[in-house]
């Protein structure tokens, strides 16, 4: 007796076992009904309406109880007189039937042939120029880049192949009226390389979007130093609610907008806004447009709204982006480089000049430049500097006592005068490689018939120098 009970108590569970694998392989229908609820009522009457709303569980659309999609959230994407729904990580899409004003209830029908599930977590799900798009999202260990266009001729996806895998773990927006994706950092996340299974652990804040009319992406620059400790201090990965500009989140009790088309940074300074965000932090059922938010509530069948205004918020005082980091390191390399020209240059002419001193020292017959001037020479030289020195000018007298001819007669002193200025000019023309005068002449201002002396003002610190080495 003991052993039938057993035995029937072993066939009931697998009998229970069984029933369960048959309910979860249950394929999803082809075609359903659904009741016009408020909230999709809304949602498809709008002509203007352009969204994507993520249903929840207790307002699910595709009857999916029963099957493996039953814990998969799904979204409805409005754009114009197109409504499709889609079951999230997975291809499923599903396409809106003619409206019937006399039925009482919406049809869909199933678009596409995919098998593939669990590749596209997260991903970004959207509607442009009528095409369905899916960008990102995590699976296999990893999160992705990729950007996938449903095919409705094969009804399957199909990769787009681009420039670059740019990679973001749901903070990023897509402009619907240009086809642009903006991803203001990437969040790598990969468990088959170490170091990498926290995508918190590596972020690269470069910034960039995708065209997606030239398939390509575009760097626009790296994420303001500001802007990047926002992002760090409150963990930001996953976006809130999608506007006409750009995103709207919460973090604890602050609620930002990043305004994309304008690269800007907001901060609510509206406690009440905050706290209606807040309530909806999971984005369930909730879409924007006009300038308002709408939240509806399945249990009660009511649609709440928000009026959204700029005047609830406060620009920061920095940018989403700013210049790409790459410009301070081109800007930093051609420094170093202007730097080792500048230094080489003074080599260059370093060596130059010394080639030169060296030429124009055996034209005069000297081993070194201190030896240019001797005797007479170098005596009237630093009598002149002396002068300089005061600001004065040199009288012939005091030229004639230095030079050792105050006794001789005048035609004599003005001869020896004349030849020494005149071979002091010509070797440190030669020294200095120009024609510059050291030695110049004025006439007296009390008596016009004679003549003063004094250095050129120019060549002072030069002469000093060639004096120095004697």
């Amino acid at each position: 007796m003991c052993y039938k009970k057993i035995s029937l108590f072993i066939l009931l569970g697998l009998f229970s076992k069984i029933s369960i694998l048959e309910a979860q392989n249950r394929e999803l229908p082809a075609q359903f009904y659904t009741s016009k609820t408020p909230f999709l009522t809304k949602i498809i009457t709008n002509k203007d309406l352009r969204a994507k709303v993520t249903i929840s569980r207790d307002n699910a659309i595709v009857p999916a109880k029963g099957t493996i999609f039953f814990d998969n959230s799904q979204e409805l994407i409005k754009s114009n007189d197109s409504v499709f729904l889609l079951v999230t990580r997975s291809g499923i899409v599903y396409l809106l039937d003619p409206v019937s004003d006399t039925s009482q209830y919406y049809s869909f029908h199933r678009l596409d042939h995919t098998i593939n599930i669990n590749y596209n977590i997260g991903a970004n799900n959207f509607l442009y120029n009528n095409h369905l798009y899916s960008y990102g999202g995590y699976g296999f260990w990893r999160l992705s880049g990729h950007i996938r266009s449903y095919n409705f001729l094969d009804k399957e996806w199909d990769i787009i192949p681009a420039d670059y895998e740019i990679i973001s773990n749901g903070f990023n927006w897509v402009n619907l009226k240009e086809g642009k994706i903006y991803v203001p950092f990437q969040s790598i996340m990969n468990g088959s390389i170490k170091g990498l299974k926290n995508e918190v652990n590596a972020r690269l804040y470069d910034s960039y979007y995708f065209d997606l009319n030239l398939q390509e992406w575009k760097k626009i620059g790296s994420l303001s130093s500001k802007a990047k400790k926002l992002v760090v201090d409150n963990d930001i990965t996953n976006s809130f609610l999608n506007t006409d500009k750009g995103l709207l989140f919460t973090r604890d009790e602050d609620a930002f907008y990043f305004d994309f088309l304008n690269n800007k940074i907001y901060k609510s300074k509206n406690a009440e806004l905050n706290q209606f965000l807040m309530r909806r932090a999971s984005i369930d059922n909730v879409f924007y447009f006009n300038d308002t938010i709408y939240s509806y509530v399945p249990s009660t069948q009511k649609i709440d709204t928000k009026k959204l205004s700029m005047t609830d918020f406060e620009a920061l005082d920095f940018p989403i982006w700013g210049l790409d980091n790459n410009y301070y390191y081109v800007l930093i390399a051609v420094l170093i480089l202007i730097i080792i020209i500048y230094f080489i240059l003074i080599i260059y002419r370093k060596i130059i000049r010394k080639k030169v001193e060296q030429s124009n020292l055996k034209i005069l017959k000297t081993k070194n430049i201190g030896q240019a001037f001797v005797g007479v020479e170098l005596s009237l030289i630093q009598l002149l500097l002396e002068a300089a020195t005061k600001g004065l000018h040199v009288e012939i007298a005091d030229i004639n006592h230095v030079l050792g001819i105050k006794d001789k007669n005048i035609g004599l002193q003005k001869k020896v005068r004349s030849d020494v200025i005149n071979t002091i000019n010509e070797k440190y023309a030669i020294l200095i490689n120009t024609e510059t005068q050291l030695i110049c002449s004025v006439r007296k201002e009390e008596d016009k018939r004679f003549y003063e002396y004094f250095i050129n003002d120019q060549e002072v610190k030069s002469i000093k120098k060639i004096v120095a080495q004697k």
